[in-house]
């Protein structure tokens, strides 16, 4: 034979030397020199197909070879399978019981099922079912091993139906039982099997085939399914596809139970106290689902070590899969209380401090142009861990959406579908060689996929973030779990999550965690001694913006106030007596007044709806003359916390501090509108300044300078130039404006030429502009002026009609403001430190004598004694 050519036409001609020719084609083709290209140019599917139909084994043989190579190409199979190729197949299997037919055949039938539009042509000739029978009665591993590699193929591209009728045919099981075989080779045709057909049932998701799968590969009875799992764990760890089967098999839910009685969650936890197992690890989370598993694992010693072990992993699989499954846990409160002994919270409170860390959202108050710029340096996170903490480099596993599992060659389901030639083109008799080489490429891509290589890299999801909170409510109704959540960065880290973390504050169950700390009485000293409502004070009740200005602070300042009013357990009996014992207490050691002074700022924030407790403690307990004291020494490390306790305090009295209504200039340009007055009088100023004016206008404006300048009476009527002492020449340019019109925006802008523009109002008796000016002032009161005009109502403003509550104003505006905090504080410094502090705190406790006489009832007779006996201890 000199070429492809003439060797299909000599067998065509069926003239003699049909083997020898058909034997030069199956040596041509193996070659891939173009002898493909040739064979389909000449047609020789449909002059080989004829051969199959004759009774020749040693013919049918090399056809099916030839066939075999032929089928390699996807173009081929199309071809293959418009010839009948399968109804002739069908037919040879029923009726040639010959082991080196069958193994060609399946071969050919493994190839061809690649092509998924062939798998319904197979069924309809029943290629599965003979497969199967073939593959239950024949004693050649060849066979077994090609028979189950079609099956498997079949398999891959088969429908539900399809499944469910190679189920009916306990195909699963056949094959399973070969995985007794002494033969490698086979034993890993039936893992690559199994790896495929659990794939496929869960891609299917078809409930039932699922089960039955399980079902056929470990046996329909608890002996038998013990004797099948023993068997696949002991092919570890040479055979890393069991742990990828063991783990396709946990990840049908309706098989937990059934896996429960093969004592599979037994045998894995003792592979992994050995060894590290990643398909294993998964595994037992998936199993831990079933309560029947979770009762045999709680009883396997060192449980907690292999399951806590999961989640200070720094592999972000095994942390999101154990987070996942320790929900299953929660209603059994013996487990629970062992892995909370372990330390189970400080673990989990540590992860969502790191997700926080890592999640934290950016630029938390976007501020309008009008805002003032101001520092965001307060926006860190104060809950993290000092420990540092490395996030594995290695990917997370992500859990296959609707239990499928990816058809790329990245899944640990991929087992690719064999090209390679058999040996048997070159040597037809060497058999070995045919199944020692065949699929070697499966072997590469699926026996070594890391887990590194299956999952992507990601961060810790979301979803498993909310269920470690949603774990830590459900865990608080367990005895002695809400003491040990009585933590400093247990509360704190709660409430970075409320605070950074997007849509952390519509969480209700992180709210829950709070409410259940602060209900437990027996938390109140970790709640007093390590400051917790405190800190949720000062980090989400003092802004750092306007509130007006930034809806961020208003936000966190509401969270807070709700978080702190949820803390009634202070004002239960037991917290009545635990803070009025320290307060009596007459030890004045620095501990025992560093324990008074936080009773005493933690009392107006904590003592909600008990006006007498309140009064009691303010009162008889010298809780309000411990904050007076406070805020007398501006260098006291708790001043600030005494501000925040007034707040309250203001708060609750219903103390605030109104504006007046009153109509702003919108053209600010009514200095236009004034005519200039001929000028009869000038006058002149200490700084030596002269200033133009007019004498009709000012003595009809105002009663003293009418005096002044009537005839008969002072000097100053006959003089042309007025001297004006002890007053500025700025505020008498804007008395002389205000005479011809009064206009807020001819006030000056400067706080005290304002101040003195309503002395000088005053001393010229121009009551109605007075009244006007002073009005806007209050209005004008802010953090950055509140000092002088409260320095000025004590010098000069008491003695004027509506001037003589400027003091109070600013007291009320000081605590009850939407300021920034911080600015609030360094305003009441200044004027703690000024020669005015203790009329300030005068003033401040006369306000709050009058609000706490508002909220008791008149037939109070107690509580009223206590109003009357507050006092700040200034005498």
């Amino acid at each position: 034979m000199d070429s492809v050519t003439s060797a299909l036409a000599n067998v065509a001609a069926n003239k003699g030397g049909i083997y020898g020719s058909l034997v030069y084609l199956r040596s041509e083709m193996a070659k891939k020199n173009g002898a493909l290209k040739e064979f389909q140019e000449y047609g020789g599917v449909k002059i080989l197909s004829r051969l199959l139909q004759q009774v020749n084994p040693k013919i049918t043989s090399l056809v099916l070879s030839i066939l075999g190579d032929y089928s390699m190409n996807s173009e081929c199979r199309e071809e293959l399978l418009d010839y009948g190729v399968l109804k002739d197949l069908s037919f040879i299997m029923k009726n040639i019981n010959v082991d080196s037919i069958h193994y060609r055949i399946f071969r050919l039938i493994a190839n061809l099922a690649k092509s998924e539009a062939h798998i319904q042509a197979m069924y309809k000739h029943n290629i599965h079912s003979i497969t199967v029978q073939i593959l239950s009665n024949t004693d050649s591993n060849l066979t077994k091993y090609t028979a189950i590699r079609a099956l498997r193929k079949i398999w891959e591209n088969s429908s539900k139906i399809g499944c469910s009728e190679m189920l009916k045919l306990r195909a699963v099981k056949i094959i399973s039982d070969s995985l007794k075989s002494e033969c490698k080779e086979i034993v890993m045709a039936v893992l690559r099997a199994h790896t495929a057909i659990l794939y496929r049932v869960l891609e299917l998701k078809h409930a039932k085939n699922s089960l039955d799968t399980v079902i056929q590969i470990l046996g329909n009875s608890e002996e038998k399914s013990i004797d099948n799992i023993c068997i696949l764990v002991n092919l570890l760890p040479k055979q890393p596809l069991v742990s990828k089967i063991i783990y396709a098999m946990c990840k049908i839910r309706d098989a937990l139970g059934y896996l429960h009685q093969s004592r599979l969650i037994v045998h894995i936890t003792e592979i992994l106290k050995k060894e590290d197992n990643h398909y294993l690890k998964l595994s037992m989370c998936l199993l831990l689902q079933c309560p029947l598993n979770r009762i045999r694992f709680v009883g396997i010693q060192d449980w907690q070590s292999l399951f806590l072990g999961l989640i200070t992993s720094r592999n972000h699989t095994y942390i999101d899969i154990a987070i996942n499954t320790l929900p299953h846990f929660q209603y059994c409160n013996v487990t629970i209380k062992k892995m909370v002994e372990k330390g189970l919270i400080p673990m989990l409170i540590k992860l969502l401090s790191l997700y926080i860390k890592t999640n934290k959202m950016h630029q938390m108050c976007p501020l309008d142009m009008k805002a003032k710029s101001l520092d965001t340096s307060t926006f860190v996170s104060c809950a993290s861990p000092t420990t540092t903490y490395d996030h594995d480099a290695s990917p997370i596993w992500t859990p296959p959406k609707d239990d499928n599992i990816a058809t790329d060659s990245h899944s640990p389901y991929y087992s690719p579908v064999c090209e390679s030639f058999d040996i048997e083109s070159v040597n037809a008799d060497d058999s070995k060689s045919d199944v020692s080489d065949f699929e070697e490429k499966d072997d590469e891509i699926v026996e070594h996929l890391s887990p590194d290589e299956i999952v992507e890299h990601s961060s810790l999801e979301d979803t498993t973030v909310c269920k470690i909170i949603q774990f830590l409510t459900h865990i608080m109704y367990i005895e002695k779990v809400v003491l040990l959540m009585a933590d400093k960065n247990v509360w704190e880290t709660i409430l970075d999550y409320m605070q950074y973390i997007e849509n952390g504050h519509n969480n209700s169950n992180a709210l829950k965690i709070l409410e259940f700390i602060t209900r437990e009485v027996l938390n109140l000293n970790s709640i007093l001694t390590s400051e917790l409502i405190l800190t949720t004070h000062r980090r989400l009740c003092r802004p750092i913006h306007e509130l007006e200005l930034c809806k961020y602070c208003m936000f966190r300042n509401k969270l807070g106030m709700k978080i702190i009013k949820n803390t009634k357990s202070f004002s239960s009996k037991f917290g009545e007596g635990m803070m009025t014992g320290i307060m009596d207490d007459p030890d004045t050691t620095d501990a025992k007044l560093k324990l008074k002074i936080l009773v005493s700022v933690h009392i107006p924030l904590v003592i909600q709806n008990n006006p007498k407790l309140l009064i009691l403690l303010l009162s008889r307990y010298k809780v309000y003359y411990m904050l007076c004291n406070i805020i007398k020494d501006d260098q006291n490390p708790s001043f600030d916390d005494a501000i925040g306790a007034f707040i309250a305090l203001f708060d609750k009295v219903k103390i605030t501090f109104k504006k007046s209504e009153i109509q702003y200039c919108q053209t600010r340009d009514c200095n236009k509108s004034i005519v200039q007055k001929e000028t009869t009088v000038t006058i002149e100023m200490d700084d030596g300044v002269l200033i133009n004016s007019n004498k009709s206008l000012l003595s009809l404006k105002s009663p003293m300078f009418e005096a002044m300048f009537r005839c008969g009476g002072f000097k100053e009527a006959y003089q042309n130039t007025v001297r004006l002492n002890y007053v500025s020449s700025d505020c008498i340019k804007s008395f002389l404006l205000l005479l011809e019109v009064y206009c807020d925006c001819l006030l000056p802008e400067n706080i005290n030429v304002l101040l003195e523009l309503i002395t000088i109002t005053d001393q010229y008796m121009s009551n109605e502009l007075s009244e006007k000016i002073i009005v806007f002032m209050i209005n004008s009161i802010s953090v950055d002026n509140c000092d002088i005009i409260y320095g000025w109502a004590k010098d000069f403003g008491h003695q004027l009609r509506l001037g003589a509550n400027v003091d109070l104003d600013v007291v009320k505006y000081l605590f009850t403001s939407n300021s920034r905090f911080p600015d609030r504080v360094k305003s009441i410094k200044k004027i703690s430190r000024s020669s005015y502090g203790k009329l300030f705190i005068e003033d401040l406790t006369t306000l709050i004598k009058r609000g706490l006489s508002s909220i008791i009832t008149f037939d109070d007779k107690t509580s009223l004694f206590y109003v009357n006996k507050l006092h700040s201890g200034l005498d």
